[in-house]
């Protein structure tokens, strides 16, 4: 019943029909990033469509992240740590849940991972590794094609390569600049593609603007969707009118279709009747053009309320960390990250260790600033933290190994490990409200 997994089954089923990459025959899309829908229209071509099918490939996919992220870790820790967050990230629970949906966290995390193992790879090598550097930039071009997140990274990385990177700053400059066109090449096709069927350039998908716009619009009440509830109100009234039919037996492909197929539309066609003439000065665009215009007034409406913006912004850098999942489709009730909740706390002190070496460090802080930045800017849900918490697990398992290696008192480590696992199990069950209320109190700032 998540939206951005059926979308990809029905993409991935108009693939292998030959009606190309949309929701409909003969109508494209660029809305969803295309590697997740091509590799589901692979399976399909193979086992006939079953998202069960895909399931298993995202099953293989998952367990491949653990030793890529011992690998990692290997570069950054010393082995004892290593192993251990590869052995955290097998029994990682929002690792082992995601790895059997039809989505792009799986995949996505372990594309950046590799994608940060070979730029760990070619900035400690200071001649030659070109091998690398062409696998890198498959990796981060593959990472584009299933989420435009990782963009800012590359800013991020070249600037501080600019302001830090030594005497060998304009080697790795070339390099990385290697790295970047190898990128762009894989994702070029597909720009193409999409500038061939809407006429102008646009980004690897088109809802940037779309969600850019979701968070800083000019509508009432606060310029947020989220916040509106006549659109919440008509969401849940889908949600239970597609969840009815499908329990009464119809192809859920069906179901979905219609409303999956509004792209960037959705939720414009959710607004109220005094929206009427602002929903009908966009007929006649196209996708892209609809998604260009819709960034553009978000970025307008950020720079006509910058107190506001400013405030969005604070809440969702706080919010970037909460220790509770996204609400459910049903009743919008919050579940406390209990696992989450207990390895932030020597995830923290994971990172405060590593400030003493916090050059060898700088690849993962700066990707951990990146997707904090684009989850602040943008629309923030906690599953997009997953290669976070992925990179987190490094600096929680270097803390556990400290731990344990204190001398003299062999009952600390499991007192204090029991301490962190008993706290956060009371506000798992005792804590809903204080939190709730903590909550609906930041959100009240305005």
């Amino acid at each position: 019943m998540i939206s951005d997994a059926v979308e990809y089954d029905i993409i991935a089923r108009n693939l292998v029909s030959g009606g190309g990459f949309g929701y409909y025959p003969g109508e494209p899309t660029a809305f969803r990033n295309p590697l997740t829908p091509f590799l589901g229209a692979v399976v399909y071509l193979l086992t006939d469509p079953n998202p069960a099918a895909v399931q298993i490939l995202m099953l293989v996919l998952g367990a491949l992240i653990p030793p890529v992220l011992y690998l990692l870790a290997r570069q950054y820790i010393e082995p004892p740590s290593a192993l251990l967050a590869g052995v955290f990230a097998v029994f990682y629970p929002s690792l082992v849940i995601f790895s059997k949906a039809f989505m792009t966290e799986t995949p996505f995390a372990l594309l950046i991972l590799l994608t940060l193992l070979c730029w760990n790879r070619f900035m400690t090598t200071i001649r030659g590794g070109w091998g690398v550097i062409v696998i890198g930039g498959v990796f981060m071009g593959l990472a584009l094609l299933t989420r435009s997140t990782p963009g800012p990274l590359l800013i991020l990385w070249i600037l501080y390569m600019i302001i830090d990177g030594g005497r060998e700053r304009w080697k790795h400059l070339i390099r990385f600049a290697v790295f970047c066109g190898i990128a762009f090449l894989i994702i070029l096709p597909w720009c193409l593609r999409n500038h061939t069927i809407f006429g102008q350039w646009s980004w690897v998908s088109t809802n940037g603007g779309y969600t850019l716009w979701q968070r800083y619009n000019h509508l009432p009440p606060n310029g947020t969707i989220d916040s509106r509830q006549d659109v919440q109100q008509e969401l849940q009234r889908i949600y239970q009118i597609t969840k009815t039919q499908v329990n009464a037996g119809e192809e859920p492909v069906e179901v979905f279709r219609p409303y999956m197929a509004q792209t960037v539309r959705g939720y414009l066609l959710r607004l109220g009747p005094e929206e009427k003439e602002y929903v009908r000065s966009f007929e006649g665009l196209n996708e892209a053009q609809v998604d260009r215009r819709l960034f553009r007034e978000a970025t307008a409406a950020m720079l006509h309320a910058p107190r506001r913006t400013a405030i969005k912004l604070i809440k969702n850098i706080i919010k970037y960390w909460e220790p509770y999942h996204d609400p459910d489709l049903k009743h919008r009730v919050r579940r406390y990250y209990l696992s989450y909740g207990i390895i932030a706390p020597f995830m923290l002190w994971g990172l405060m260790l590593s400030v003493p070496l916090r050059r060898r460090f700088m690849l993962l802080y700066i990707t951990i600033f990146g997707f904090w930045l684009v989850s602040a800017v943008a629309l923030h849900q906690i599953r997009y933290r997953l290669p976070v918490e992925c990179i987190g697990l490094i600096f929680a398992s270097a803390a556990v190994i400290t731990l344990f290696r204190r001398p003299g008192k062999p009952w600390l480590p499991w007192t204090i490990i029991g301490i962190v696992v008993s706290v956060n199990i009371v506000i798992m069950l005792f804590g809903g409200p204080f939190f709730r209320n903590f909550r609906e109190a930041i959100h009240a700032i305005n």
